[in-house]
C-alpha cells in the first residue's frame, strides 16, 4: 500500500504520534510505502524548502518542482492523510496555503476519476475548540478531489505534548486506531480484487478513454491556464 501523509506542522506532537499508531497497525497486516510531507514555516512561496519528505525515515528536499513532486506523490497512493493539530480554531497556515494552492490546480469533479478508489483520512487532535470545524473542512477538500473513501479521526487532548499523555488514554486511541486501519484495509482489499477483475474484461471505449488519459486524476498543473474564473475553498459544500 502507497501511503501519503501531509502533515499541517512539522512538530511531531499528538497527531503526528495518532499518524504513527495507524500505519503501526497497517503494518501489522500488509507493507507499506510510506511518504510523509512536514510543511515548513517561514517559507511562503513553494521553493526548494516548501517542505521536506521523509521517505521510510529517510529525509529529503526535493530540489526541484517541490509540488509537482507533491501531485505525483498524491496520484501514485493508495490512502491520503491529512494530519493536522488544531491552532486558533483552525488549521495551520501551512497547510491553508498548500490546500488553497492545490484548489486552484484541482480538475473538475468527475465521477469517474481515477481517484474515485483512493481512501482519505482526516487526522486532528486539539486541546481546544474547532476540532469538528477542520476535519469537516479537511474532509470535503479530500471529497472534492474525487476520494469517495474518506474517513476522520479526531481527539480532544487536553496535554500538548505526547508524553504528557497518559497511557490509559493512548490505549483507547490505539484501540480507535486499530479499528479504523481495518476498515481501511477492508476497503483496500476489496478495491484491489475488483482491479483485478476489470482487469480481466475487455475495456469498454469509455473506460479505454479513462485509463489513458493522463490528465484525469486528482491535479492538473494546466487547469488555471485554462480558466479564468476562481473558487473560494470556504465555499465547498
Amino acid at each position: 500500500m502507497n501511503i501519503t501523509i501531509i502533515y499541517g506542522t512539522n512538530k511531531k506532537a499528538c497527531t503526528y504520534n495518532c499518524v504513527q499508531m495507524l500505519l503501526n497497525s497497517l503494518r501489522l497486516i500488509i507493507p507499506i510505502n510510506v511518504k510523509e510531507f512536514f510543511l515548513e514555516k517561514d517559507s511562503p512561496n513553494y521553493s526548494d524548502k516548501f517542505f521536506s519528505c521523509s521517505i521510510n525515515n529517510e529525509v529529503i528536499y526535493p530540489s526541484s518542482n517541490p509540488i509537482d513532486y507533491l501531485i505525483n506523490s498524491l496520484n501514485d497512493s493508495d490512502l491520503i492523510i491529512l494530519a493536522c493539530p488544531v491552532i486558533e480554531c483552525n488549521i495551520t497556515t501551512e497547510l491553508k496555503t498548500l490546500l488553497e494552492h492545490l484548489f486552484y490546480k484541482t480538475i473538475k469533479y468527475n465521477t469517474k476519476s481515477l481517484m474515485n478508489n483512493k481512501i482519505g483520512l482526516v487526522i486532528s487532535t486539539t486541546a481546544g475548540a474547532g476540532l469538528s470545524y477542520i476535519t469537516n473542512n479537511l474532509k470535503k477538500m479530500l471529497l472534492f478531489w474525487g476520494i469517495n473513501n474518506v474517513f476522520i479521526f479526531s481527539k480532544t487532548l487536553y496535554e500538548m505534548n505526547w508524553e504528557d499523555v497518559n497511557l490509559k488514554t493512548k490505549l483507547k486511541i490505539n484501540k480507535k486506531i486499530f479499528k479504523l486501519s481495518g476498515k481501511i484495509l477492508n476497503i483496500y482489499i476489496n478495491s484491489l480484487s475488483l482491479n483485478n477483475t476489470i482487469s480481466n474484461k475487455i475495456p469498454s471505449y469509455k473506460d479505454e478513454y479513462i485509463s489513458k488519459n493522463k490528465y484525469n486524476n486528482i491535479i492538473n498543473v494546466n487547469f488555471h491556464r485554462s480558466h479564468t474564473y476562481i473558487h473560494d475553498i470556504r465555499n465547498i459544500h
